[in-house]
């Protein structure tokens, strides 16, 4: 093995502990591949379902949520089961504490829909063509997402020279961060709005992403496949992990009009 490989390899590591955990939402990521904490927040499946409560987020503020509902329990639980009742009482308490309660319903109302990017999102442009940087080294690394008919999500990139490029395309860089290329111009993009666009473009060449998903074992295989946060947020407070496979969700049957409904908003087959 090359010093290179090893470090590709290195990176790659990172870049997928860095997804499973904004995945789980404890972290959002932000341009340049720069990441911080994500705010303190408790799941619940409905106002009247509030035996467990699941924390994600800021973990200073853990022992103060199982104080403010008076749990008992260890304040390293991320599983709080309040001796509070009723949900706004609940919900007030954890506010004047800093930390969000929010259930089911209320995550899947404000996901945001599949959209290519407006110009009100298009405000750091990249300073300099990376076709051309380095002196033109490492043209065909970079990227450019490309539906086609029953291809993965990661078969999707295919590598781009400068003179395939064409407007409104999206971009990534061998660094990992995402661009727009539009009216002659390229703009960074935020995972999330690149994200969005990916799915947006799916739906737009009528090549809708498939999921493999094994109903009646309740097995959602997410292998290969990146989602926006707050869908893989919500997805992940939905299920449990699948010890066997990798980058597989265990999906308990009550949950499963939740999740179809999830992957509809996306545009996306479960199949």
């Amino acid at each position: 093995m090359s010093p290179n490989e090893s470090q590709e390899q290195l990176q790659s590591q990172v870049e997928e502990a860095l997804s499973e955990l904004q995945a789980q939402g404890e972290i959002y990521a932000g341009v340049r591949n720069r990441y911080c904490i994500a705010p303190p927040t408790s799941l619940a499946l409905d106002k009247d379902n509030l035996t467990g409560l699941r924390f994600r987020g800021d973990r200073t503020y853990l022992p103060l949520a199982h104080q403010v509902l008076k749990t008992e329990q260890s304040h390293d639980n991320l599983s709080i089961r309040p001796n509070i009742r009723g949900f706004y009482q609940i919900k007030n308490r954890l506010n004047q504490a800093g930390i969000r309660l929010l259930t089911v319903a209320d995550s899947i109302e404000h996901l945001p829909y599949p959209s290519q990017p407006s110009k009100a999102v298009l405000r750091s442009r990249w300073s300099e063509n990376p076709f051309l940087a380095n002196n033109g080294q490492g043209q065909g690394s970079i990227q450019q997402y490309l539906p086609s008919c029953d291809t993965p999500q990661k078969n999707r990139w295919i590598p781009l020279n400068y003179h395939q490029l064409q407007d409104k395309s999206l971009l990534q860089l061998p660094t990992g961060e995402y661009l727009w290329f539009q009216d002659q111009a390229f703009y960074e993009l935020e995972p999330d709005t690149a994200m969005l666009a990916m799915f947006y473009q799916d739906q737009e060449t009528g090549y809708p992403l498939k999921i493999h998903w094994d109903k009646p074992q309740g097995r959602l295989n997410l292998q290969g496949t990146s989602l926006p946060s707050a869908y893989a947020q919500l997805l992940w407070r939905l299920s449990e992990p699948d010890s066997e496979r990798y980058r597989t969700r265990l999906i308990q049957p009550l949950h499963h009009p939740l999740v179809e409904t999830i992957f509809q908003r996306l545009g996306s087959l479960l199949v």
